[in-house]
């Protein structure tokens, strides 16, 4: 794989390259389909002989995360006591998915459907991205890595009415255009992350080590000069990530609010090597040893190996994006929903792809595998058991 610190991109740019990007999008399709037929057929088994009807189905996505997106959609980030769905501090919550599943209620749309659009249509976006970052490492690679990345096992989070796809959507366009120095397009794109999530300020520093290793490579390789003011764009997001801090601290008079705000789920720091013995011991969302408190141990431990398979391959950028979000995430008082951030690891499942480009019987494999691993996840969430 190319270092995006010389990348010279051109394959994006021609019909070819947008031929994939329509590829690509085939691809999200078909995915969505995959989970689509699996919500029938629960809605099937559940309401038979009778038809399930378009509310018992979408009612099905209505729970977890979701239901404290709608209640910052409908009241606010302070709402009433009682009047929210539970007591969680909703100001844990970034703005960007509650103001949109508002506008789809001024647009008469429930808030459960506004949330399934805006996934659909993110997570097309995120894919056509995914395709061209990765045919900037390696030509060829982009449609593989689109594939690995819309049936990865925890992808029902990508479908579901969660900001995953909708981080990145954005996310991964700055990406992109870090990748091609231009760094206005970046910069903004980078702002809008900055209002789905926490990993949005995680993106901003790995986009200033990108910045920082094309710099050094255009002196020390004599490619085209990256300019030296265009890291200040950057400040763009950062002003952003500044005045949401602010704005919390103004109308909870806490400067911390979002820290704070953690404590609910009782989530503080820990060592790594606690929080990997508590996460075994005694995994909180399914109140004791269980599947899922191993498989977030495995997630955390895949996030090293990436981060130093980066690292390894002076991916700098990269490296310091998915390390930045193994360190939040594995310092915690628990691992938790580590594999359902792991979504947002783009250099893992274009990873994945790089290792498995040279026989497409593996490569098919690992699919079918993957496939049947991401319906299981998405039983799981679709039945209202806990999946991350």
């Amino acid at each position: 794989m190319n270092s995006p610190g010389s990348l010279q991109t051109t394959t994006t740019g021609n019909s070819s390259g947008y031929k994939d990007d329509v590829r690509a999008l085939g691809i999200w399709v078909a995915g969505t389909a995959i989970i689509v037929a699996w919500l029938l057929y629960l809605g099937y088994e559940s309401s038979a002989p009778a038809r399930p009807t378009l509310q018992e189905l979408t009612a099905r996505f209505a729970r977890f995360d979701y239901v404290h997106f709608d209640d910052i959609a409908r009241l606010g980030y302070l709402p009433e006591p009682g009047t929210a769905s539970t007591a969680a501090p909703l100001y844990a919550f970034f703005p960007a998915m509650p103001m949109l599943l508002r506008l789809g209620m001024a647009l008469t749309l429930s808030s459960v459907v506004t949330g399934l659009i805006v996934s659909f249509l993110s997570g097309a976006m995120a894919t056509i991205w995914i395709r061209r970052i990765a045919d900037g490492y390696q030509q060829g690679l982009g449609l593989k890595a689109a594939a690995v990345f819309v049936t990865a096992p925890p992808a029902i989070f990508l479908y579901a009415p969660y900001t995953e796809s909708l981080f990145l959507a954005f996310a991964l366009g700055a990406w992109y255009f870090g990748m091609r120095r231009s760094w206005l397009f970046a910069s903004v794109l980078c702002a809008f992350a900055c209002t789905v999530r926490i990993s949005g300020a995680f993106l901003l520093v790995a986009l200033f080590v990108l910045w920082l290793t094309q710099r050094a490579s255009s002196k020390n390789l004599r490619r085209a000069p990256v300019r030296t003011q265009s890291f200040l764009f950057l400040g763009i997001p950062a002003a952003v990530l500044l005045g949401w801090m602010a704005y919390l601290a103004v109308i909870t008079g806490d400067l911390l609010a979002y820290q704070s705000a953690q404590k609910y789920w009782n989530r503080h720091f820990e060592w790594p090597w606690d929080a990997w013995s508590a996460t075994l011991a005694s995994y909180p969302p399914t109140g004791g040893v269980g599947p899922m408190g191993v498989i977030e141990v495995i997630a955390v431990v895949c996030g090293v190996v990436v981060t130093t398979v980066l690292i390894a391959r002076r991916l700098w950028g990269e490296a310091v994006f998915v390390a930045l979000n193994v360190l939040l995430l594995g310092t915690s008082t628990h691992f938790y929903s580590v594999p359902r951030a792991a979504l947002l690891w783009w250099p893992l499942w274009i990873g994945i792809a790089y290792l498995l480009r040279k026989s497409a019987t593996a490569f098919w494999a690992y699919l079918a595998f993957s496939t049947i691993l991401m319906i299981a996840w998405a039983h799981l969430f679709l039945t209202g058991q806990w999946a991350g």
